[in-house]
């Protein structure tokens, strides 16, 4: 988890370099929260950590945040009735994880406050912290869309190169950490796990708080 934690401090950095170079570009900001609407899955590394921000939470606030994502919680069992707890979706394929995402499609986050601000910011996971931006690949360039406020008019040439991140390290740097979590968690070790960020809420207590130390 050091190793990720070093991972995710430059990845903090590079946005804000890019947000230098590009502030017309950019309407990332306090307070602006469009990313943080819609059903994210997120990898056991990022579950980690989100648990972290979690504990540090007031009760009244954890609470509130737990009741908001059991809703969301029975709108994703409705489409998976199979899983059981702790709904892990590993093995699952993509394209039914997107189809479950679509289904409650526009879903706000229930870790925005009312303000629509991340209850855990600093530790929130790594997808929040690449969501916005263009995502350019330093080898086969750009993949993927992105926020409709940012570069509205597509990527200027300049831009590119400081936009430009090692994708497939990041992933393999996470896969690994998610097979050392998983032999620890589950005896097997699993290079794709993943969750919905509103099942490990609802399951906070049952599971993940005494799992994850």
């Amino acid at each position: 988890m050091r190793r990720y934690r070093r991972l995710l401090g430059e990845l903090d950095r590079w946005f804000g370099a890019v947000q230098a170079a590009n502030a017309d570009q950019l309407q990332c900001r306090r307070g602006c929260a469009l990313c943080c609407h819609g059903l994210f899955d997120i990898s056991l590394p990022d579950s980690a950590l989100l648990l972290e921000g979690l504990r540090a939470l007031p009760g009244p606030t954890l609470a509130e945040a737990r009741d908001r994502a059991r809703l969301l919680h029975s709108a994703i069992l409705s489409q998976t009735p199979e899983l059981g707890p702790p709904y892990l979706l590993g093995g699952m394929a993509a394209e039914r994880i997107d189809r479950i995402s679509e289904a409650v499609e526009g879903a706000k986050c229930p870790l925005l406050s009312d303000q629509d601000e991340c209850l855990v910011y600093a530790h929130r996971p790594l997808a929040c912290r690449l969501e916005g931006v263009p995502m350019v690949d330093s080898l086969d360039g750009v993949f993927g869309d992105w926020c409709e406020l940012n570069f509205a008019q597509g990527i200027p040439r300049q831009a590119q190169a400081g936009l430009a991140l090692d994708y497939g390290g990041i992933q393999e740097l996470e896969d690994g950490l998610t097979e050392q979590l998983s032999l620890q968690l589950f005896g097997r070790s699993q290079r794709s796990v993943t969750v919905f960020i509103p099942s490990l809420l609802a399951e906070f207590d049952s599971f993940w708080n005494a799992a994850l130390p």
